[in-house]
């Protein structure tokens, strides 16, 4: 078995694309970067430049200070030889090899009785011991996941990556593969880089996430604070900031801010995050997410806006209501709320509530 070290995997790349350019810059310290982003923001491109299947216009990838891509020195090695580990969207299997002979693909030359038996630490650690000697085609898209992912880890990579790996399973299979992954974490050490849609594999699976926007990385950060302090407008609405409005700041102290927001007709004192620099009069976004707006008998002193159900949603767990601010001006506002069932289901609509947003709980995006 590999004796693991420290692994850092440092990427500076910029190429330019038909849509736009892609010019990223990041590190990863033997941790899990989940990279979010909308379709064709150039996550898999990214991946694919590290792994050495495509070629970047300028930059370097450096593992552990080797260095795998320095274009301005003419390095570049071939994909082979980079100890980067890569599962595809459509898993790749070899459709005429056996579940063995495709985890034992890129060991084969190594000592048969060696092969041999990491192919069976694999198949154990998978969870599909009893799929050896079947093909690809005689097993599930889950089956094929976990394959593919044993395929990856078998030459014992330093980078392991993963290009929307869940995409093409449902709920259930989803969730079982969330614990594989977690279980993989426990032995595989080195970098783990995935390419996602979905804010909850994200968030699940990773330590880190990069959100990428038309080529370039808006916010790289500790998971907790691309969720709850998301730095612009795309990585709040990503990641599920549905309440959005602008406003301006007309009252400041070291811990909070008092934001004039037009649409509200009103007033919202937010928590200042991050660290942030504001001065009065500077226009802002705020937003809050769905799930902290809070339903009160009676106004606040401030944050409480009086609104009126104008259309409810229906969800298994959960039901989103949609508020329209009672202000004076002739525009109207919605804030979207999102409240457990049943403890919502007195609410109807038609029915005036007082809507409270928890200064806490109110970010201020100044790009």
């Amino acid at each position: 078995m590999h004796i693991w070290r420290y692994i850092l995997l440092e990427v500076k790349i910029k190429s330019a694309l038909p849509e736009f350019t892609l010019d990223v810059a990041f590190s990863v310290n033997q941790e899990i970067l989940a990279i979010l982003g909308p379709s064709g923001s150039g996550k898999t491109m990214t991946l694919r430049c590290i792994a050495g299947l495509t070629n970047p216009d300028e930059g370097y990838v450096k593992l552990n200070g080797k260095v795998l891509l320095d274009t301005a020195k003419g390095i570049n090695l071939p994909a082979n030889k980079r100890k980067v580990g890569f599962v595809f969207q459509n898993y790749s299997l070899f459709p005429h090899l056996t579940v063995n002979q495709n985890i034992g693909y890129g060991i084969r030359h190594l000592p048969p009785k060696e092969m041999e038996d990491r192919v069976a630490e694999l198949l154990d650690k998978m969870h599909i011991k009893q799929l050896g000697d079947r093909l690809p085609k005689q097993l599930s898209a889950g089956q094929q996941q976990r394959v593919a992912v044993a395929r990856a880890l078998a030459p014992e990579p330093e980078v392991l990556l993963l290009d929307e790996p869940f995409s093409a399973l449902d709920s259930m299979v989803k969730e079982r593969l969330y614990l594989v992954l977690q279980a993989v974490q426990h032995f595989y050490k080195g970098n783990m880089l995935f390419v996602t849609h979905d804010l909850t594999e994200g968030y699940k699976l990773s330590s880190r996430i990069a959100v990428f926007e038309s080529g370039r990385i808006v916010q790289h950060d500790q998971k907790e604070n691309v969720i709850f302090c998301p730095s612009n407008h795309t990585v709040a609405r990503l990641v599920g900031f549905k309440n959005l409005m602008e406003g301006f700041v007309v009252e400041k102290t070291a811990s909070n801010a008092l934001i004039k927001v037009p649409d509200l007709g009103g007033s919202v004192r937010a928590v200042i995050q991050n660290n942030i620099t504001l001065a009065v009069n500077q226009r802002v976004t705020i937003g809050i997410r769905p799930e902290y707006i809070q339903l009160r008998n009676q106004p606040s002193s401030e944050n409480t806006f009086l609104s009126t159900v104008d259309r409810i949603v229906e969800g298994v767990t959960a039901t989103d209501y949609y508020f329209r601010v009672n202000t004076a001006g002739t525009t109207q506002h919605h804030i979207i709320a999102i409240f457990p069932r049943p403890a919502s289901s007195a609410i109807r609509e038609g029915q005036v509530s007082h809507l409270y947003l928890p200064p806490e709980h109110v970010v201020v995006i100044t790009d």
